[in-house]
């Protein structure tokens, strides 16, 4: 039976480079705050940057997560598909709860008009749910996971880096500021480790037992 503690250690360069864009990340927003730390990061802009990071934002849409949970259920890896579907719902749930705690606004509303000039017509929301980034809270529920369920650190280093993009994705494209980011990434990941931990304690023997298997060992 695996510790929560084990996951960690078996997993820790997934959880140091995760850790190390936390800690970076954090400190650039205390330093310059949540409008400049914003700008800062977009500085530069262009229609084939702004095509392409709207194709990498898709990655953390929740369409995006059951077609990976649909191709675990058609290879039967059940208890594989069980955790990624329930890290989705309930990061996703967490997600949701805080958006409608705290209520607040996207760049959008956030910044004076004309005060930033990328916003994407079409693409960038208005409203107040920009606390947290949902995107980044669901793809880090999914690169957490499949960060896990490998042993080749390589992988585990592409997920976080597919995360990573994907979160700085929904500041290009005027969604969200880096706090938001910051917070959907320990959302999704918290949730991903938990829900991995009580399977594998719990329940991942039964459901990955062969067929006609009935004694659980």
């Amino acid at each position: 039976m695996k510790t929560l503690r084990a996951i960690i250690v078996s997993n820790r360069l997934f959880f140091l480079f995760w850790g190390l864009f936390f800690v970076v990340g954090l400190l650039f927003f205390l330093w310059l705050g949540k409008g400049a730390s914003f700008v800062e990061l977009n500085t530069y802009h262009q229609t084939t940057l702004d095509i392409i990071f709207q194709w990498v934002t898709w990655l953390g849409d929740g369409w995006f997560s059951v077609i990976v949970i649909v191709f675990f259920l058609v290879r039967r890896r059940w208890s594989k598909a069980t955790q990624l579907l329930a890290a989705f719902l309930l990061s996703a749930v967490f997600a949701q709860l805080l958006k409608r705690a705290f209520s607040m606004p996207r760049p959008w509303e956030f910044f004076p008009r004309g005060v930033y000039p990328h916003f994407i017509e079409g693409i960038t929301r208005r409203g107040f749910a920009s606390f947290p980034s949902g995107h980044t809270t669901s793809v880090f529920a999914l690169a957490t996971l499949l960060a896990l369920f490998t042993s080749n650190q390589q992988h585990k280093i592409g997920y976080l880096f597919a995360g990573v993009l994907v979160g700085y994705s929904r500041i290009y494209l005027g969604q969200h500021f880096l706090n938001d980011v910051l917070v959907g990434s320990v959302v999704g990941m918290v949730t991903a480790v938990l829900v991995h931990w009580l399977f594998v304690a719990k329940g991942e023997r039964w459901f990955d037992r062969p067929k006609g298997h009935h004694k659980m060992v």
